[in-house]
């Protein structure tokens, strides 16, 4: 009886460790995106440091975080993006246009639709 529940709870340690591990993400601190410019159809790459604002064009982006899953586990990246487009505003005034997560793996899900620019991500670096 004792060895049946020193097992039990050698089971419930190891699937407590277990689900744990899932949940994990390793936090990077810039991320690659590939922008398209719709009007010239021209794509380009641009590398975003965190918490640091790039223009492209009309629009600001801001990475606020970018993360990888572990290397044992099926590649991903996601980034929290907030994006700005400052045409018709004023300086002080910006237009916040995308503010959310986008998927490496999904990039139709969760991407930049804009008239001019698309915006996705493709890696945490």
């Amino acid at each position: 009886m004792f060895k049946l529940l020193n097992l039990f709870i050698l089971l419930i340690v190891a699937i407590l460790i277990n689900l744990n591990s899932y949940s994990e993400w390793l936090k990077n601190s810039s991320a690659e995106f590939n922008t398209l410019d719709k009007i010239t159809a021209r794509t380009k790459n641009i590398e975003i440091n965190l918490n640091e604002e790039t223009t492209l064009g009309s629009l600001i982006i801001n990475l606020k975080s970018c993360q990888n899953r572990p290397p044992d586990f099926l590649p991903e990246s996601a980034a929290y993006v907030e994006i700005f487009d400052t045409l018709n505003q004023s300086l002080e005034e910006k237009n916040l246009i995308f503010s959310g997560w986008m998927f490496s793996s999904s990039p139709a899900i969760s991407a930049l639709e804009h008239p001019v620019y698309d915006i996705s991500l493709v890696s945490c670096k």
